[in-house]
């Protein structure tokens, strides 16, 4: 799906992983939209049947005129409270599409050294590790190769703070995936 925008559209990594995170955006917006006119619809609480034999029973006007003056109080007595149109978010969308490169359309943050989501910053992750009680210090590259190896390390000195190392690698990685591709 990246390569296929990048290819055709001329689009850099960075716009990739902003659109992608839009799309989940819009996406998110229209279901939590959805699910709201649904709970409208589906009339739980019998609020919209009332309106509605209201509206369309033998005083309908005075129903009517008697719920314009409410709106019309409402607004003199808030009159800064104004209500933005969904085409608002729809055009800020539209302008951050216009202009991907800017700096502050960006969708995620990344550290320098990710590159934008394409590399790994292990290096907290490493400082951790170098600290562990029981484990030989290795510079940074050999622990990169070695990362995935976990059964190189004996079991006695796998402890609780080994068990934090693996928590915070853990919890990195998943939040570099979450920030490289947007969550389903």
């Amino acid at each position: 799906k990246q390569w296929y925008q990048r290819r055709v559209h001329g689009a850099s990594h960075r716009d990739s992983i902003n659109s992608e995170h839009r799309q989940r955006a819009m996406i998110d917006r229209y279901d939590e939209c959805t699910l709201s006119l649904r709970e409208i619809y589906e009339d739980k609480d019998g609020q919209r049947k009332e309106e509605v034999a209201a509206l369309s029973g033998p005083n309908e006007f005075a129903e009517f005129y008697s719920r314009l003056k409410q709106i019309k109080d409402f607004h003199r007595r808030h009159p800064g409270e104004v209500s933005v149109p969904m085409s608002v978010e729809f055009d800020e969308l539209k302008k951050i599409r216009e202009n991907p490169g800017d700096e502050v359309n960006n969708m995620v943050e990344f550290s320098d050294e990710e590159g934008h989501g394409k590399f790994l910053d292990l290096h907290e992750c490493y400082d951790k590790f170098i600290n562990l009680k029981g484990v030989d210090r290795v510079d940074y590259i050999s622990y990169i190769t070695s990362l995935d190896q976990l059964y190189d390390i004996s079991r006695d000195r796998k402890g609780g703070e080994y068990r934090q190392y693996l928590s915070s690698l853990s919890d990195y990685l998943y939040g570099f995936i979450n920030r490289t591709e947007a969550p389903a």
